[in-house]
């Protein structure tokens, strides 16, 4: 693909989200670290599940309500898709007796994906916004409410 976009040296391609359709069915692991917002609620569907390879893990590390769960069971049960592992759920925590607990082609972390991620970057963000919040000035990261993010 020639997409025009600047890509990582670790990937082939960076596609956009109307390109979601077309690329699932070309991924090995499908990552959703979305947010939830209107557009994104539900998004990982039934359909969207039925365009990947059966031999696909889907990986959310994102938000649960982004995922459509019963679907996403389905797609599981019926060998749709090959696996899972995830670190959010809807309805978040799962309960005790929820199919997910007891599938074994599915990895279920509590929550901490983010915990992984490089603590040297959290401290230098920490010690930019603290000068940058007492001086009344912009901080870096911020969350937009209205954009849900």
């Amino acid at each position: 693909y020639d997409s025009g976009r600047k890509c990582p040296p670790w990937a082939d391609y960076v596609g956009l989200s109307d390109e979601l359709d077309q690329l699932i069915g070309e991924a090995d692991i499908v990552v959703n670290a979305l947010p939830l917002t209107d557009a994104t609620a539900g998004l990982f569907d039934r359909a969207l599940f039925e365009k990947m390879r059966r031999s696909a893990h889907f990986i959310n590390v994102g938000r649960g309500g982004t995922v459509v769960t019963d679907d996403l069971v389905a797609a599981l049960e019926s060998g749709h898709i090959a696996g899972a592992g995830l670190d959010v759920a809807d309805p978040e925590p799962l309960p005790v007796d929820h199919p997910l607990w007891q599938m074994t082609n599915v990895i279920i972390t509590p929550h901490i994906s983010s915990t992984g991620a490089d603590r040297a970057y959290h401290l230098i963000l920490l010690r930019e916004d603290v000068p940058r919040y007492l001086a009344g000035d912009a901080l870096l990261n911020v969350v937009d409410p209205e954009r849900g993010y």
